[in-house]
């Protein structure tokens, strides 16, 4: 039996009649044909080859390309945070100078108003002391001459004439 399966193997198969016809009258154009077929084929398949190492070629390109990009934006990302870290820490120092300056201003400035303040009290104390004290001697005076006129009956003329004279000095402030 291992001889005939042989046998069977090794032979080509026959033609029939209608397959030989065809081949006369279409072998040479058929096997140009298939031979360009064959031939747009293995081209094919090398342009898809080209193809494919010319995309894993791009591929392998750009996704360089892109993780220099991305490292190059990391420390781009990096510095710019630094520089905004520090630009808080100035403006922080200088908001706390500030505010130290502020509360320094403040307190000189109470202990001026509380020394304007003592200051305008005392004057007015003396002010207040001073007035009294000349308008006790005015009224002492005008006491004194009002007495006198009394005494001595002087006319209404001359007592109108001496207040006239004392409410002057009273205004000037001009003591005799």
């Amino acid at each position: 039996m291992a001889k005939k399966d042989n046998n069977e193997d090794n032979q080509v198969p026959q033609l029939s009649e209608l397959d030989s016809l065809r081949n006369i009258v279409f072998g040479a154009a058929k096997t140009e044909i298939e031979q360009r077929i064959s031939a747009l084929e293995q081209q094919t398949l090398d342009s898809f080859k080209n193809i494919e190492l010319l995309i894993e070629k791009n591929t392998k390109a750009l996704s360089t390309s892109m993780l220099e990009g991305f490292a190059q934006l990391e420390d781009k990302l990096a510095l710019a945070d630094q520089g905004q870290e520090q630009k808080a820490a100035e403006l922080n120092a200088y908001a706390d100078k500030i505010s130290s300056e502020l509360e320094m201003a403040e307190t000189s400035n109470k202990q001026e108003n509380d020394e304007l303040h003592k200051r305008i009290d005392i004057e007015i104390n003396e002010l207040t002391v001073k007035f009294n004290h000349q308008l006790e001697e005015a009224l002492a005076r005008l006491t004194q001459v009002s007495s006198e006129l009394n005494a001595s009956k002087t006319d209404r003329k001359t007592l109108a004439k001496l207040l006239a004279t004392v409410a002057s000095n009273l205004e000037t402030g001009d003591d005799e």
